[in-house]
């Protein structure tokens, strides 16, 4: 998908990820492993792996650990 390339330079890097899940907004937080096609996949501080369409995402923001 043209523009995942864009999310490359935070791959590996802990970010916050905000989607829209039917009617509900959430938050994650973890380290960011894949962007490909139309799928990013992040894997929790816990050992979680989680998957969101691309569609879904509404903003990724590097983790701000100040």
């Amino acid at each position: 998908m043209e523009g995942m390339e864009l999310l490359a330079p935070l791959i590996g890097k802990k970010i916050t990820l905000y989607s829209v899940q039917g009617e509900t907004e959430r938050s994650d937080v973890g380290t960011l492993e894949a962007a490909e096609g139309h799928w990013v996949r992040m894997r929790k501080s816990d050992g979680e792996l989680l998957f969101f369409a691309i569609e879904r995402i509404r903003l990724i923001k590097p983790f701000d650990s100040a």
